[in-house]
């Protein structure tokens, strides 16, 4: 007799580009399909453009439609009536509104099994939520973070045992980076000379990113005057990036791409990537970009140092310190044999650790012991 598959319920914010959504994308197309029935919901209706392509492989995505609402008890039931109509064995939450709502509605539906996620370090989270969290805790199965150092201020914010977090580092898909364009053709879309160095950065715009610390440190730092920037993303940051990259004076020299699934075409086109972030977790984009053979300039925060060795496989500064990123991209900018060597050595550094097929696995492994357990 054919086993009936496990039902595996993959619930989030949201489905538009970012690191997270990556994650349940690589994870849900890995699955294998005669012992794991994924679905995915997502509070968000529509979903964002990740749903379509998980739609793609045959998977379900059930819009909840409980945005901006999603924090009424209204939405937190729909939630409940959802999981109880799926009846799934598994529901593994991602990003931080279905961590906290999701969960907590799959122990009122009776989900034998609950797993979070943590990608981030949230230094400033309230008090109620640590006390909530750390209930949804000892309800949980366990929560899988990204990193170590987001394992450990985890760990050290709710105050429970370091046994109910795993760790799976953040995994790309290495196919991301198949490419059909040529790097001069990508600049000269974007109206960048070929003959200029470019900085560029993938990431969401918001305030964490850290996009302003980046501008001042171009616009202010000697020998970065003739560096052109390629910001990719977008975020409710544009506007107000915009105005200030015209008010710095480096405006004719930024160019913000907007949100982009090609990386393959785009990456290559950067001769130095940057991640300014003001916090973070495990950023999937600076993954990429080493996996790309980008030299890397980051800050020195959360899983970063987990990933970028500094002064072997990338350069690393303190968040939020303009002078000293800036430093550091000057080095690099004007630096071709160090561009060279760092990017070399950031490929080698993730190519084998850092795989889709790898966190996946990894996962699998953690749904299989509870499994057994229950």
């Amino acid at each position: 007799m054919t086993k009936t598959p496990v039902r595996v319920v993959y619930l989030t914010h949201t489905l538009g580009v970012g690191g997270a959504e990556e994650l349940i994308l690589n994870m849900v197309t890995r699955l294998p399909r005669d012992r794991y029935e994924p679905i995915v919901c997502c509070f968000e209706d529509p979903p964002g453009p990740i749903g379509p392509e998980i739609a793609a492989h045959g998977i379900s995505v059930i819009p909840l439609g409980i945005i901006p609402g999603w924090r009424s008890p209204l939405a937190w039931w729909s939630i409940v009536r959802q999981l109880r109509r799926l009846r799934p064995m598994i529901v593994h939450t991602f990003m931080l509104p279905a961590s906290l709502y999701g969960r907590s509605a799959a122990v009122a539906a009776g989900v034998p099994i609950i797993i979070g996620t943590e990608v981030n370090i949230y230094e400033r989270k309230q008090r109620h939520h640590i006390a909530f969290e750390r209930l949804l805790a000892a309800r949980s199965a366990c929560v899988v973070a990204s990193a170590e150092a987001v394992k450990s201020a985890y760990v050290r914010q709710l105050g429970i045992d370091a046994d109910a977090v795993r760790v799976v580092y953040n995994a790309v898909n290495w196919e991301r980076l198949d490419a059909t364009k040529p790097p001069d053709v990508v600049r000269a879309e974007l109206g960048i000379p070929s003959d200029r160095i470019v900085v560029g950065v993938v990431a969401t715009l918001q305030d964490k990113k850290g996009h302003r610390v980046l501008l001042d440190a171009v616009a202010r730092t000697p020998g970065l005057e003739g560096v052109w920037l390629m910001l990719v993303g977008d975020g409710p940051e544009r506007a107000p990036l915009e105005a200030y990259a015209a008010t710095l004076g480096v405006k004719d020299r930024v160019r913000f791409c907007g949100t982009r699934r090609d990386l393959g075409n785009v990456l290559p086109a950067m001769d130095v990537f940057a991640l300014p972030s003001l916090w973070e977790g495990l950023p999937l984009a600076l993954i990429l970009a080493m996996g790309a053979s980008r030299p890397v300039v980051a800050t020195r925060l959360a899983g970063i140092p987990e990933v970028v060795s500094d002064g072997e496989s990338g350069l690393l500064v303190e968040a939020g310190d303009a002078g000293a990123l800036g430093a550091a991209l000057a080095r690099v900018c004007g630096d071709p044999a160090l561009r060279a060597r760092l990017g070399a050595r950031a490929r080698a550094a993730v190519r084998d650790r850092f795989g889709a097929d790898a966190y996946s696995a990894a996962v699998i492994g953690i749904y299989e012991e509870f499994l057994a357990r229950a």
